[in-house]
């Protein structure tokens, strides 16, 4: 009889035997030794594995730091005073309240930087009283001290700022926090009002300053407006129009002069030609003021040589008249030219008239003559005056212009000054609204929640390290990491009767049908008998070999179901107990663990003796026995092979429970004799690292390793016995 190897691999593998890796994993040593990702469903399935011993040290635990926490850290005493801070700074004129909140934020926190800072510890410490207090006695710094200790809190609202002190003195702390609160207020209140006072003087200054400039300014108007007569732009604009109307004037009688003047020249060369001598024209009175010859050289006068000369004083008396109703200064220069002028005309009239008393004789002439050379004196003056008068007129506009912005200026800032005055007495932005008080109860919100805080800690520390230490123990989580982790084929699954409860973490979990899953069981074997079946030649004898890489991980369960699952089938199955070292398969069967293999090797016994009947027909057991020293050097001798030949002689198949892989020899040197090899997992126990060393320690010993085996692959059993095995049962009934 050989075994059937329907695996093409088997023409390379000169000893016949099963290669047990699936395609494209016969050199794979599986992930375990690259490191693998973090993961959250990792970790929930780690700690799913471990909740139970990391709750049951994690809480007594948490415990006990609570209760260490709370008895050693004593509850301290808070003090608090209470400030406001205005929204904007307080007025007495034109208060408003729009200011800008980031003004207000930012004025806010440097008032609370300012409070905290050194400047103002330092002077709140110089108080007696609190140099006094027994908190700050045993500290070396305490200004740091302070700075590290006090707190402000704004949380009530923005305007209302809580400074908070805690410590374990109640007096010591509201005298501490008092001191420090006046200290705070007494520099902020000095330097507010200094800032104040300050911009005041500043103000002051520059309104002296602006006002002395003002004031020579108005000097220099003054000055311009009495030389110019007036200080008004429209009445020194009339005044220029006048002195110009005057200087026409001027002009034109001098051109009416010049032109008598001529007259008067032809008159007496015409006289001369006559045989009339210069004297006699002088003496006769003919060629004087009433003579004819006047007459005679003015035509356009009618018997009136005089007439010219009233008629002038008639346009001087009016010019004298409207001037003097404009100026407002009775001796103007002016006026008093044109009243020299009116004297002079009437000083003319009366020297050709032999009927004013006293009258100089004046020839027309002289008289001429005379008024020519005042007139062109008077038209220069005039023209000087006006020249004057207009560079003194722009000056006094130049005057005026600049005037005006200092003017303004110093208005604006005359406001300005008397509203810094007043405000000098305007209520303080910040004002005080409880001060410290002395706390008669001791905080415990703060101690409570470090209390808690503690225990959380350390339950989340335990926790964390025992699902930590399951995570990085690597165990198989599911079927598909037999394959996919250990790189080995899975042969079949036992089912658990756990059914999970709540996450998977056995909580409200419900109660277990047991004979439901016995059934589960029983099918689920059957599927792994229906495997092996394919790879054995049905007709010759077979061994197999359960084995495990570490201790509990189910394989004399697997040993014992798939032993009744052949047995089922009407072969003869012999179930040997070859864990010499903990052997168990004989609590299962409900047999005896000796006499057993150990007997037998020793030659105290016979297969026969050793043999017992179980209840499942077709299947025996043969226990372990008591086992020695002689007996595991008598196994090492040729691993089993003369046993295990003796048994396929007797049965159909012969199963072998060993001891883990990984601990002890004898199952390596057994499984060599063996025809199959099947290696059991247990799920969420059996560690990938160890499958994975006890399937390579396997295939170095050319082991026919068929593939692997889970214990508790899934816990919904339902899923495996469709109801199908309880109607069998009623059949057969």
């Amino acid at each position: 009889m050989t075994l059937q190897t329907p695996d093409p691999r088997e023409a390379q593998n000169p000893t016949g035997r099963i290669s047990s890796p699936p395609d494209g994993m016969s050199g794979r040593s599986g992930p375990a030794s690259l490191g693998r990702e973090l993961t959250a469903l990792g970790i929930l399935t780690a700690f799913r594995r471990r909740w139970v011993p990391a709750l049951a040290v994690g809480i007594p635990a948490a415990l006990l730091a609570t209760a260490l926490v709370w008895e050693f850290i004593p509850a301290s005493f808070q003090s608090v005073a209470i400030l406001k801070i205005e929204q904007n700074d307080p007025k007495l004129i034109n208060n408003n309240s729009g200011g800008r909140e980031t003004d207000f934020q930012f004025y806010r926190e440097s008032q609370k930087n300012y409070m905290l800072s050194r400047q103002v510890i330092t002077a709140a410490l110089r108080n007696p009283q609190v140099a006094e207090c027994p908190t700050l006695k045993p500290i070396t710094h305490p200004v740091d001290w302070l700075m590290g200790k006090l707190k402000t809190d704004d949380t009530i609202s923005p305007e209302f700022l809580k400074v908070v002190l805690e410590g374990q003195h109640p007096r010591d702390l509201a005298v501490i926090l008092n001191a420090v609160k006046d200290a705070y207020l007494e520099q902020a209140v000095f330097m507010s009002k200094n800032a104040k006072i300050d911009e005041l003087r500043r103000l002051e200054e520059r309104f002296d300053e602006i006002n002395k400039r003002v004031v020579a300014a108005q000097d220099r108007i003054d000055k311009l407006a009495e030389n110019l007569g007036t200080g008004d732009s429209k009445t020194a604009i009339i005044q220029q129009n006048l002195i110009q109307d005057n200087l026409d004037d001027l002009s034109k009688t001098l051109r009416e002069v010049n032109s008598r003047i001529r007259a008067e020249e032809a008159a007496r060369a015409s006289l001369t030609q006559q045989g009339v001598l210069p004297n006699q024209i002088n003496a006769d009175g003919l060629m004087g003021l009433g003579g004819d010859m006047a007459q005679a050289a003015e035509p356009n006068i009618a018997n009136n040589p005089a007439l010219a000369l009233q008629r002038e004083l008639i346009v001087l008396r009016m010019r004298i008249s409207q001037f003097a109703s404009q100026i407002r200064n009775p001796d103007h220069p002016d006026l008093k030219n044109m009243k020299s002028q009116e004297q002079q005309i009437l000083v003319a009239l009366g020297g050709g008239n032999p009927a004013v008393p006293g009258a100089i004789p004046v020839s027309r002439m002289d008289y001429l003559t005379r008024q020519r050379d005042q007139l062109a004196a008077d038209i220069e003056q005039q023209k000087e005056r006006l020249t004057e008068f207009n560079s003194r007129t722009i000056e006094l506009e130049a005057e005026k212009r600049k005037i005006e912005t200092d003017i303004k200026l110093r208005d604006d800032l005359r406001v300005t000054k008397d509203q810094r005055s007043i405000e000098l007495y305007a209520p303080d932005r910040i004002s005080v609204v409880q001060d410290a008080n002395i706390p008669e109860e001791p905080e415990v919100k703060k101690k409570t929640q470090l209390a808690l805080l503690s225990g959380m800690a350390a339950l989340g520390c335990i926790v964390c390290g025992f699902t930590l230490v399951e995570w990085l123990s690597y165990r198989i989580g599911a079927a598909t990491d037999i394959s996919g982790e250990a790189g080995l084929r899975l042969v079949g699954t036992i089912p658990s009767p756990d059914r999970g409860g709540l996450l998977g973490l056995g909580i409200f979990a419900g109660q277990v049908d047991y004979d439901e899953w016995n059934r589960a069981v029983t099918e689920s074997m059957d599927v792994v008998r229906t495997f092996l079946m394919r790879h054995i030649d049905p007709a010759r004898s077979a061994s197999i070999l359960i084995a495990g890489a570490s201790a509990n991980e189910g394989k004399t369960t697997v040993s014992c179901q798939l032993a009744a699952s052949l047995a089922r089938t009407g072969k003869r199955v012999a179930l040997v107990d070859c864990d010499f070292r903990r052997p168990s398969a004989h609590l299962m069967v409900e047999g005896q663990q000796g006499p057993g293999l150990s007997e037998f090797l020793r030659g105290e016994k016979s297969l026969d003796e050793i043999r017992q009947q179980t209840q499942a027909p077709g299947l025996s057991f043969i226990g372990a026995g008591q086992v020695d020293q002689r007996v595991l050097q008598l196994l090492a001798v040729d691993g089993g092979r003369n046993l295990i030949q003796q048994l396929k002689a007797r049965f159909d198949f012969v199963i072998i429970d060993t001891s883990p892989l990984l601990f002890v020899a004898e199952p390596s040197m057994i499984a060599q004799n063996a025809d199959i090899v099947l290696l059991a997992t247990r799920k969420d126990y059996s560690r990938v690292q160890y499958v994975i060393q006890a399937r390579d320690s396997l295939r170095s010993l050319q082991v026919p390793l068929l593939g692997a085996i889970m214990v508790g692959a899934d816990s919904d059993f339902q899923r495996q016995t469709y109801g199908y095995q309880q109607e069998v049962v009623r059949m057969v009934q």
